[in-house]
């Protein structure tokens, strides 16, 4: 029996996903026990069983002689691969994997699908292709439409109502193993394929394990070469290490700083790995990819500043620097979904159905991952399998992205679009083509590849040194790590011109539900080049060697003393000059942000606030995964491992969740509390919250493995806002004393309310209190009047209270960074928060919400 859903299926050089969709929607379909995903694997047993995915990763780390991996990359090679002695082709691999994927989904939908897509990279030529062509037949699948990748990326975006028609985008798919760029036109219902799609076959996310390891073990005594893989104590051992390395770039894309432990024979210890250091490893990969984007660009016949946006796609997309580089690169949006490594298999799983709409429709039920259900004009279908299955389901929708847009580039004039007819290419009928337009395309040399970057590095440098010439009395500290080097307008917020338009109105206007997005667009917003940006950075990370930070003469010279994400509990940092012009490099640690979408925020029918990780130096959101519409105030653990975060219903109701840093494992932590923040404990095992006690706000206690809730205060006096002290003795909170809000410090040990008064009843309303990772500054929020707030500082010991923004705003909310350096805060009205950093010191000022976004309550430490 065949059963009534499509399926789309992405065959990764690493990992490879798969996507269903039945009555119009489209979601990932789990393949692993741990994740949606699973490793592109295959283990060889003694038996001559297969294992696949997760097993054979896991058998492979005692056996790796019999495991198969990356054979993708391996397509058309004509030398066997082995594993246990077995000779394999790559396509025989990969149609055994082809074929595990379809009977594990099979078995979840109680039968096999009406219709399959299969994706490919679009740069492949036809001999790949006849190989992927020879893998479905073995496989023996049944009808499968063919499709490129970059064309299933951007089915899953126009789905979610990202790119409007006549939009041009670039997809940019950087996967386990190889690199995929094309250029691309929604045109009506169907995608262009403007010029030839780029791409490079040994570039990605396993190059940078690589890197990796290779870092690890020349921390080594003797380096790589003292360690023997062929040793059978040690093979088990390298490649336990390795799926660690896997573990620490990925854990680099939230933090600034990994451990790393080695256990080989003879040899334990544990080695820190800065993300600095992992960003000057790759960065001459990254330099590729963006070489290879221009080549599609040119190819297209399209400018830069023709583009709607920068599509990203692929796990290794989520690496910061990568949307850092193409952001600053190409001054276009950066966007991409909350699961990057998804949006291939669900692009696909959309192909199978309707023309892409030209407006998206509410959905039917929001909680799920749906989308609208797309087709581009030309459907390939390989020839081994004849026709595919008829279309199942009418086409619905997905939940609309919340009003936060993206700006457009003037639609460039649309040329006729040549199409490539079924026979032209055999096994793989081509999407439209067209050609370059207006101009010929300047093709880089490929013997000599122009670096783009480096004309821009050597006028900075020119630049950087004439201005440290005239300011050579400015003392010019160096990085005590990988360097990075700043160039910045030096404009502010203010400067930068008004958006143009979006690409697509989301919001109440366009009839879209904006209540329950599935994923989320975060656009990296950037003004035209010929026109000033505000707050824009352009971010060159240079390996190797310690230099000064360089900036343009024009605006002045940014310098800084931080190594990217090294942390301390030092003070506020003296080494930079005030008077040095422009903003200043931020902090790497990624901040935890509440967006907003919907109505106003006291209407809790409409309003409708997520969560999402924002990496200030990069200016960069993703979504966090697992939040869910009215999640409000997140807060990281100390070790940064967990987040807690509130939750507010409809009906008046908030509760607390935890998950951890990747958003899995959502549980319910406590109810009926108020809708105010929560504290971690310095050891990371109680939290603190509020909740009220006979209509009175009282501070409670409680372990997060579980047992009661201990009522800390008892008091009648207004109070909120607990944080827990960073040696874990005390609370820092308001309190309403003799009628005025004020900051004091209460023992846990012994709470005697109020506790120890911080700030003086004489200086007036004191909220929001935000101690420093040095537990000795307390930042907290004073009130000037109903509508304005300003942001002050204060020692623990109640000394030296003293204002650190002065704005006539409202300002609140404040956070430190980890390195007590930096801090963060919300400037605007409730409705229209935007996020503003600083340093401790009152200096470098900069706002890290872009256009009318609506952004709240960061959370950095």
């Amino acid at each position: 029996m065949t059963a009534e859903y499509g399926l789309g299926i992405d065959l990764g050089t690493t990992h490879t996903a798969a996507a269903v969709r039945t009555g119009g929607r489209a979601e990932s379909v789990r393949l692993g026990t741990r994740r949606m995903e699973i490793p592109s694997a295959v283990f060889v047993k003694d038996d001559g069983e297969l294992l696949f995915g997760e097993a054979a990763e896991r058998r492979g780390q005692d056996e790796p002689g019999r495991l198969a991996r990356e054979f993708k990359r391996r397509l058309g090679d004509p030398v066997p691969i082995l594993a246990g002695g077995v000779p394999f082709s790559a396509h025989a691999l990969t149609a055994k994997l082809l074929r595990h994927v379809l009977d594990t989904v099979a078995r979840q939908q109680d039968g096999p699908p009406a219709e399959v897509t299969l994706t490919y990279p679009a740069h492949w030529g036809p001999y790949k292709r006849e190989q992927l062509d020879q893998a479905i037949r073995l496989a023996d699948t049944g009808p499968v439409r063919l499709l490129s990748e970059p064309e299933a990326v951007a089915q899953r975006h126009a789905a979610a109502g990202r790119i409007e028609p006549g939009a041009t985008v670039v997809v940019y798919d950087l996967g386990g193993g190889t690199l995929d760029v094309a250029v691309l036109r929604r045109d009506g219902d169907r995608f262009t394929l403007l010029g030839t799609p780029e791409g490079v076959d040994q570039l990605g996310g396993a190059d940078f394990d690589e890197a990796v390891l290779a870092h690890i073990l020349g921390t080594l005594d003797g380096g790589r070469e003292s360690v023997d893989p062929d040793d059978p104590e040690t093979a088990p051992a390298l490649a336990r290490l390795r799926r660690d390395c896997v573990e620490a770039k990925e854990s680099l894309s939230f933090d600034s700083e990994v451990t790393v432990p080695i256990a080989l024979p003879g040899r334990y210890t544990r080695v820190r790995l800065h993300r600095s250091e992992f960003e000057a490893m790759i960065t001459p990969s990254v330099r590729d990819t963006v070489d290879a984007t221009r080549r599609a660009l040119r190819s297209a016949g399209v400018e830069p500043a023709e583009l709607s946006a920068v599509l990203l796609a692929g796990g290794s997309s989520r690496i910061p620097l990568i949307a850092r580089v193409l952001g600053a690169e190409f001054e276009r949006p950066v966007i991409a979904d909350s699961h990057p490594e998804h949006s291939v298999a669900l692009g696909a799983a959309l192909h199978l159905s309707g023309p892409v709409p030209a407006a998206v429709a509410p959905a039917a039920a929001p909680p799920v991952p749906a989308a609208v259900a797309t087709d581009t004009a030309l459907a390939d279908v390989s020839p081994a399998n004849a026709t595919a299955g008829a279309t199942a389901g009418a086409a619905a929708t997905e939940p609309a992205e919340p009003a936060y847009t993206a700006p457009a580039a003037a639609a460039p004039a649309a040329a006729p679009a040549t199409t490539v007819p079924n026979g032209a290419a055999p096994a793989f009928s081509g999407p439209a083509v067209s050609p370059a337009r207006g101009h010929q395309a300047d093709f880089t040399d490929l013997r000599t590849p122009a670096d783009p970057w480096a004309a821009a590095e050597a006028a900075e440098a020119a630049a950087a040194l004439a201005a440290a010439a005239e300011a050579s009395t400015t003392r010019i500290p160096v990085p005590r790590s990988a360097t990075r080097i700043e160039a910045f307008d030096g404009t502010t917020q203010a400067d930068a011109p008004s958006s143009p338009a979006p690409v697509s109105a989301l919001g109440p206007a366009s009839g879209l539900d904006v209540a329950e997005p599935s994923t989320q667009f975060v656009p990296t917003t950037y003004a035209p080049p010929s026109a000033p940006a505000g707050n824009r950075r352009r971010t060159l990370v240079i390996a190797g060697v310690a230099v000064v930070a360089l900036a343009a003469a024009a605006t002045g010279v940014a310098l800084s003393n931080w190594p990217d994400g090294e942390r301390s509990n030092a003070g506020p940092s003296t080494a930079a000059s005030p008077s040095v012009a422009g903003p200043a490099p931020l902090p790497t640690d990624t901040m935890l942000v509440r967006m907003d979408t919907g109505g106003d925020m006291g209407d809790r029918a409409t309003w409708k606030p997520r969560i999402f990780f924002l990496s200030p130096d990069g200016d960069t959101r993703r979504e966090l995964p697992g939040t869910e519409a009215g999640d409000v105030l997140p807060r990281w653990s100390n070790n940064r491992q967990l987040i807690a975060l509130t939750h507010r219903e409809a009906g008046g109701k908030n509760a607390i969740f935890l998950m951890d840093r990747n958003g899995n494992d959502r549980s319910q932590f406590a109810e009926d509390v108020t809708g105010g923040r929560v504290a971690w404990s310095a050891d990371d095992t109680r939290i603190a919250y509020v909740k009220q006690v006979r209509k009175v706000n009282q501070i409670f206690v409680q372990p997060i493995a579980g047992g009661d809730a201990e009522q800390l205060t008892s008091s009648k006096a207004a109070k909120d806002d607990p944080v827990w002290s960073p040696d874990g003795r005390s609370i820092i909170y308001w309190a309403e004393n003799d009628g005025v809000r004020s900051v004091f410090e209460l023992n846990v040990a012994d709470p005697q309310e109020p506790g120890r008064p911080i700030t003086p009843a004489g200086l007036g309303e004191a909220v929001d209190p935000a101690i420093s990772p040095k537990g000795d500054k307390v930042l907290f929020t004073k009130k000037v009047d109903d509508e304005n707030t300003d942001i002050w500082m204060i020692g623990t010991d109640g000394s030296q209270p003293e204002q650190v923004t002065s704005k006539p705003e409202r300002e609140m909310d404040p956070t430190w960074s980890p390195n007590g350096e930096w801090f963060a805060f919300v400037r605007g009205d409730l409705n229209h928060p935007k996020v503003v950093v600083q340093r401790a010191d009152g200096t470098g000022e900069q706002t890290l919400t872009k256009g009318d976004a609506r952004e709240g309550h960061p959370c950095w430490f």
